[in-house]
């Protein structure tokens, strides 16, 4: 039926009836719950979020403990290797104290240490840097020690705590290192010092020295400790020659007073007199076979060079050309004089006492004919591996071509010297061995040495000094210099330490220091270790 008026609202379209209305209800409640899933996953994400957040924070706090223990741990180890090396080389300790070591080690090492550095252990630094902070505690304790009569080779146990913390952070972090410190305290054979001078300096004097001197010290293979120049104007170079000249003749001196002709004539085998000993080289003989070398007179020239398996020897004096040949491997020695051949079964001591100077000393070769000549223009080897030579003149001694070892590898301009068995040690007294007056000693390098001379040997020189002359050289020297003083006339001097002889392993027949002396020979890490 038609209604009379317009209806107010229209039908939607396509509803006949109310259940359409309610189908389409479902749309509100999708919604409703993707909103509810996306509002979920929000809080999911911002949750894990902060989480992450925090997660980054500690392990960003975890990362910067870890530096503050680790700098705690560098920084006390560099401060230990800096309070060694500020003394020099030959720190000086009493004779008493020395002796309260041999009696009780354990008890007097940390007293013997304390004595040379000025302080004693426990050593502790504490710093901080960028809201970081760090303390370090340095311990040091004594683990072994050998006596080798005039010194003692000591080893001792070094552990370095740390303990590193940030500002704003309550937990500390942990880590420790422990290593080895070698030691050496005594009369030291001096080639365990690199660089003595023997007169007062401080220790910016020292390094002002070497600058200007063109003087190197090269450090050895995995020692933390650079090797150091001493200075003091203490007696530590010995003028007195007697225990090695004793040795090398076989007789009993106490004071430099007890050698006479007489007595010198009698061991070098000469017929009983005080007339002095004539000029020319002696080959000494005792009971149980050979001694050392005594050469009365300058020499011109001495070279030194391989045979095969053999060390020859040349003295060239006014007085005629004397050639030793020996073998340690064979046990046999040749001994050529002016007059005569002589062969023994068995081998000299390495001492050579030359009573004067040696003009020219150097390394050389032996010729088809088995002359031995001095070599200028090449470097060669001259020096038997396992042969140690100790050359002890009261005279100076002037360094005219190389002295190389035998075994020794040059690798970057440093010398390798763990396939060489050999040393030389070449010592200057300037006092007369008879009558003890003074003398003109020192060590000289020639002007006509060449240019990159290479010197394996621990010089001393008691009086005078050790100079290089010419120009343009540089002199790289394996060993030791010691002397009152030193002129490098504007050349170069490189010292390589040699580590066999710092750690005391060499230097049987060398001169040792006049007043006890300690030193560090080396300083090596072993373990590092963190803690939670």
């Amino acid at each position: 039926m038609n209604s009379a008026f317009s209806p107010r609202t229209r039908p939607s379209p396509g509803r006949d009836d109310g259940r359409a209305a309610v189908a389409g209800g479902s749309v509100s409640l999708v919604v409703l719950f993707l909103l509810f899933v996306f509002s979920g996953l929000g809080l999911s994400m911002i949750t894990l979020s902060q989480i992450h957040i925090k997660m980054n924070a500690y392990r960003k706090s975890s990362v910067f403990l870890d530096y503050a223990s680790e700098n705690g741990v560098k920084r006390g180890l560099e401060d230990l290797v800096g309070w060694f090396e500020s003394g020099g080389a030959a720190l000086p300790v009493s004779a008493s104290r020395v002796e309260d070591f041999r009696r009780d080690p354990a008890a007097t090492f940390p007293l013997l240490l304390e004595e040379a550095l000025g302080a004693g252990f426990p050593r502790r630094l504490t710093e901080s840097e960028g809201g970081a902070n760090w303390e370090s505690v340095s311990t040091c304790g004594l683990r072994s020690c050998e006596d080798r009569g005039t010194h003692f080779r000591i080893l001792a146990g070094l552990v370095v705590e740390s303990c590193g913390g940030l500002d704003r952070l309550k937990p500390k972090r942990r880590s420790s290192l422990e290593a080895s410190l070698g030691v050496l305290a005594g009369n030291l054979p001096l080639p365990a010092i690199p660089l003595l001078i023997n007169k007062e300096m401080t220790a910016a004097e020292r390094s002002d020295f070497l600058k200007s001197s063109g003087i190197a010290l090269i450090p050895g293979n995995q020692n933390l400790i650079a090797p150091q120049a001493a200075a003091t104007g203490e007696a530590v170079i010995p003028q007195d020659a007697t225990p090695l000249a004793a040795k090398a003749l076989d007789i009993r001196l106490f004071r430099p007073q007890d050698l006479s002709s007489a007595k010198l004539r009698t061991a070098l085998g000469l017929e009983p007199s005080t007339d002095p000993v004539p000029d020319g080289v002696y080959l000494v003989k005792t009971d149980l076979g050979l001694a050392g070398i005594f050469v009365q007179g300058d020499l011109d020239e001495m070279v030194l060079a391989i045979d095969g398996d053999a060390q020859a020897i040349a003295f060239r004096l006014a007085a005629g050309e004397w050639v030793l040949r020996f073998s340690p491997a064979r046990s046999q020695t040749e001994f050529r004089t002016p007059e005569a051949v002589f062969e023994y079964e068995t081998v000299p001591l390495g001492i050579v006492i030359a009573s004067g100077k040696i003009d020219s000393l150097g390394g050389g070769v032996v010729s088809d004919g088995g002359a031995v000549q001095m070599v200028r223009d090449r470097e060669v080897a001259s020096v038997l591996s396992g042969v140690s030579l100790t050359i002890v003149s009261s005279g100076k001694v002037t360094l005219t071509s190389h002295l190389i070892l035998q075994g020794v590898r040059w690798q970057e301009g440093v010398p390798y010297i763990k396939d060489s068995q050999s040393q030389v040690v070449i010592f200057s007294t300037g006092r007369d061995l008879l009558t003890q007056s003074d003398a003109a000693g020192g060590i000289a390098v020639d002007a006509g040495a060449p240019n990159e001379l290479k010197v394996h040997a621990s010089l001393t020189a008691a009086s005078g000094r050790v100079e290089i002359g010419g120009g343009g050289k540089t002199v790289e020297v394996l060993g030791a210099v010691h002397a009152p003083d030193y002129a490098g006339n504007g050349n170069a001097l490189r010292i390589v330490m040699d580590e066999r002889a710092a750690a005391g392993d060499l230097g049987e027949n060398a001169p040792v220091t006049v007043s006890p002396r300690l030193c560090f020979y080396s300083l090596k890490v072993m373990s590092w270790r963190e803690h939670e």
